[in-house]
């Protein structure tokens, strides 16, 4: 039986590392495989296991090249040695996966997002692990995609190629500044302070217990946490690992078609209201700065700002209820909930794929691969994109806009959803009627990342 003790703090050298920090290499690949047979899948974690790197300092210098590698259920079910009913105290959504219809009530992956054309992750294309590639410099990209790509071949496996009509893999591409998405925006700036209370706090969201699986803060989660399947979990975490394309084109043609009549209803400049109208989306400027902290303009001094409350803004007059990353992080905002539990966070890691759009042509597939760390996937994960596709989260809500939409990421096919959006200001609301669909789902695994013991005791 697995040992859990919610107080003995977990040993990094077991945790694989990007569950605790931001690897910030220039350079990565997102590798997906299917495996074949049970021989080949442990002969390949075998092979690729020397370069996992765990959650330990690494010292003054980053390695050079480094993976980490996630597992799912049928992954887990090929590969590992537990039986049916060991695999089954894993929790319901990871064992059904993401196109299961207990998901896809949260998800809600309609029209062009439909589980059906996805690249990865339906019936037709099961994924079994994802290796996550990291690196300084090209020469070592190349070389760990590389040793990746030759243990997959050598070892059987089939590997997926979700772009480019299937012959390309997800490489970062370097855009400009650094760490931003194709829409613009500066990203990966406000990530939870994970944390190790004694005793633990149940009301403390950026505790560690929260998304490490065997430490758990109750009995609800993370788990599994005992037997076979406890051990097999413990020190380990999950990850929606999701493909979403960005519409450039649309989501430019958008703030420009409105940015003439809405610099009228606000007084100003429509260069200044393009800006303003990307802001009110995001919750953010496109340098980063909070509409909290600068409503009125971006601020160099607030782009990295994360320490700013909602509790004063019961309006929306700064930051609309809908904006993106007032839905993803609501912070201290009352919330449409009896009980006092603080709004669920998740660890987000990520990376812009694709070639950035020119004036000249917008063609290409881009967008962002995002890693959503969690605990537990229904009580975090997909709790917080039902929100993202159903803006009912806040008691604060106006009457007539809890069945608004987040303003960036949201998908619009969902029946019976409002695709307006409402922008409160001094001089009065201005609302959009409908917004175009601006992000497409392409392919969603949900991913184990499991201990550096577990990946040991599979390669053994």
């Amino acid at each position: 039986m697995a040992t859990i003790n919610s107080t003995a703090q977990p040993d990094k050298s077991n945790i694989q590392g990007m569950i605790l920090r931001g690897f910030t290499h220039p350079y990565s690949c997102h590798m997906i495989f299917k495996f074949n047979n049970k021989a080949g899948a442990k002969s390949f974690i075998k092979a690729i296991l020397p370069y996992v790197q765990s959650a330990e300092s690494w010292g003054d210098e980053k390695p050079d090249l480094m993976l980490n590698i996630g597992l799912t259920y049928t992954g887990i079910a090929t590969v590992s040695n537990l039986t049916k009913a060991q695999l089954n105290f894993f929790p319901s959504p990871f064992q059904k996966g993401p196109t299961s219809g207990g998901s896809q009530q949260s998800l809600n992956d309609y029209g062009p997002s439909d589980p059906s054309g996805w690249a990865f992750g339906n019936s037709t294309n099961q994924v079994d692990c994802v290796v996550h590639s990291y690196a300084m410099n090209p020469a070592a990209l190349k070389q760990v995609v590389s040793l990746v790509s030759d243990a997959g071949k050598s070892s059987g496996l089939t590997e997926f190629f979700p772009i480019d009509n299937g012959t390309k893999r997800l490489e970062e591409y370097a855009l400009i500044p650094r760490y931003s998405v194709h829409f613009g925006y500066l990203d990966g700036i406000d990530q939870p302070e994970l944390g190790w209370s004694d005793p633990p706090d149940p009301l403390d969201n950026n505790d560690l217990r929260n998304f490490l699986i065997g430490y758990p803060l109750s009995s609800s989660g993370p788990g599994p946490i005992s037997g076979e399947a406890g051990a097999f979990a413990k020190d380990g975490c999950y990850n929606a690992f999701r493909m979403l394309y960005q519409d450039v084109e649309t989501f430019d043609k958008f703030l420009t078609d409105n940015a003439d009549q809405i610099a009228k209803e606000i007084g100003n400049t429509p260069e200044y209201t393009k800006e303003w109208l990307a802001a009110k989306l995001n919750g953010r400027w496109r340098n980063g700065s909070p509409l909290e902290l600068s409503p009125d303009n971006p601020d160099p001094k607030t782009s990295q700002a994360t320490k700013f409350s909602y509790a004063n803004d019961t309006t929306g007059m700064k930051c609309p209820f809908a904006a993106h990353t007032r839905v993803g992080n609501p912070r201290d905002e009352e919330m449409a909930s009896s009980e006092p539990v603080p709004p669920p966070r998740l660890i987000r890691r990520g990376m812009a794929y694709g070639a950035p759009p020119t004036i000249k042509s917008y063609e290409g597939e881009r967008g962002l691969i995002g890693l959503f760390l969690c605990g537990s996937l229904s009580g975090q994960f997909e709790l917080l994109y039902s929100w993202i596709n159903t803006t009912n989260f806040s008691d604060l809500i106006p009457i007539g806009q809890q069945q608004g939409q987040d303003g960036l990421i949201a998908n619009r096919s969902l029946p019976g959803a409002d695709n307006s959006y409402t922008i409160p200001t001094e001089k009065g609301a201005v609302k959009i009627t409908s917004l175009p669909q601006f992000v497409v789902t392409r392919g969603t695994a949900y991913c184990l990342l499991p201990s550096l013991s577990t990946l040991k005791s599979i390669a053994e």
